[in-house]
């Protein structure tokens, strides 16, 4: 057997290989077919964040894009950094929370958190909004951002934004790239225990994110979403993908969550007492004010229907309990998003998404630093 033409055949094959490779990942998927960048994670002081200093261009289904800039602390922000250092002129205020605090899916300044700066300057006080946001983090994580980062800042007023996965997830131990980097609460009958994060270590998708190629083929084609099952699968949890995979035919989906997933009414309410009340004692240890602020039932304000009529609104109802005993300052967006909706018939999502769109951020952003004015700054 002459081995000279199969070496010769494998280098051709490989040649090819590294020639397509070439063409796809510098041509066709940076110029023809475009797909959003990376965006690196890390963890510091054991809370994973994005990688400092960094910046990202993310593309949508229809084609638009928006701008992510990650500030030298690990946050997307208008701010290039954010200093311990205070101005006694400036009112600080630190906003706390997942992917709607990131800003998922419009331009750094088009969030929230830079709208309520915006707002709050044009009542004539001077404002700084730091924002801590990730996506995927519960409302365990939010106790933990604001224990081991936001405080070090010396907020003034601090904002923490809530939506209805927060809850469920913040005692389930979910399967994802970094889901386990964030602190849960480990329930036993009566007793409550905090479950520290783990430090984020980068996986194989993370290694394989920095190539255009494996970005498009992994995320926009879908295919994460089947790797994601198998992996579910092997890891014995079948019945429960079948179920979140069932669920938005089935008309179990409300406010972007599986309703079945929040039927342990006891085990919800005790992990947001206990949390709201770990965010209270810290707010008179370090002299912040506090605010909570919940997400509305969205599907209730377009249909016109109470929002009691819908299973997602219970979490809302628990949190604004939960608050009120504990005297924290809560705002439910419902009035504001209701209002505007009724006059406009604007939606406050994307069409593909259930995060906050433009408006969503703008009406939100308005609300808050309209409630933050009236209770804490007059």
């Amino acid at each position: 057997m002459k081995l000279k033409p199969i070496f010769a055949n494998l280098a051709l094959l490989t040649g090819s290989v590294l020639f397509c490779f070439v063409v796809f990942e510098f041509i066709v998927f940076k110029y023809i077919l475009q797909t959003s960048d990376a965006i690196p994670n890390t963890s510091i002081n054991n809370i994973v964040r994005y990688q400092p200093d960094s910046s990202a261009t993310l593309y949508e289904p229809d084609g638009t894009s928006h701008q992510v800039k990650i500030n030298a602390k690990g946050w997307n922000s208008t701010k290039p950094d954010y200093t311990t250092t205070k101005d006694y002129t400036t009112t600080r205020i630190a906003v706390i929370g997942d992917s709607y605090v990131q800003a998922s899916a419009v331009n750094v300044e088009e969030g929230f958190a830079e709208i309520i700066e915006q707002q709050l300057d044009k009542t004539g006080r001077k404002t700084e909004v730091y924002r801590f946001g990730i996506d995927g983090a519960p409302l365990t994580q939010y106790l933990f951002m604001l224990k081991n980062a936001a405080l070090q800042y010396r907020p003034d007023i601090v904002v923490v934004q809530l939506i209805h996965n927060d809850f469920d997830e913040s005692y389930r131990f979910l399967y994802g790239r970094y889901s386990s980097s964030f602190m849960k609460l480990k329930l036993e009958g009566e007793k409550i225990e905090e479950v520290a994060p783990e430090t984020y270590q980068p996986g194989w998708v993370d290694t394989f994110k920095k190539f255009r190629s494996f970005r498009y083929i992994y995320y926009q084609t879908g295919l994460s979403t089947y790797v994601r099952r198998l992996i579910n699968l092997a890891k014995g949890d079948a019945e429960k993908q079948e179920i979140q995979q069932a669920a938005p035919k089935h008309g179990f989906v409300q406010s972007a969550i599986d309703v079945r997933n929040i039927g342990e009414t006891d085990k919800i309410r005790k992990v947001t007492a206990y949390t709201f009340k770990q965010m209270k004692d810290l707010s008179k240890q370090h002299g912040f004010k506090l605010l909570l602020v919940m997400d509305p039932v969205r599907e209730a304000i377009y249909s016109g229907k109470p929002a009691t009529e819908y299973e997602a609104n219970s979490l809302n109802q628990i949190a604004k309990e939960e608050a009120l005993k504990q005297n924290i300052a809560f705002l439910d967006l419902g009035y504001a998003m209701t209002k505007h909706y009724n006059e406009h018939k604007q939606k406050f999502e994307f069409p593909w998404d259930w995060h906050w769109n433009k408006l969503g951020n703008e009406t939100a952003g308005k609300a808050i630093a309209k409630d933050i004015e009236l209770q804490f700054l007059k």
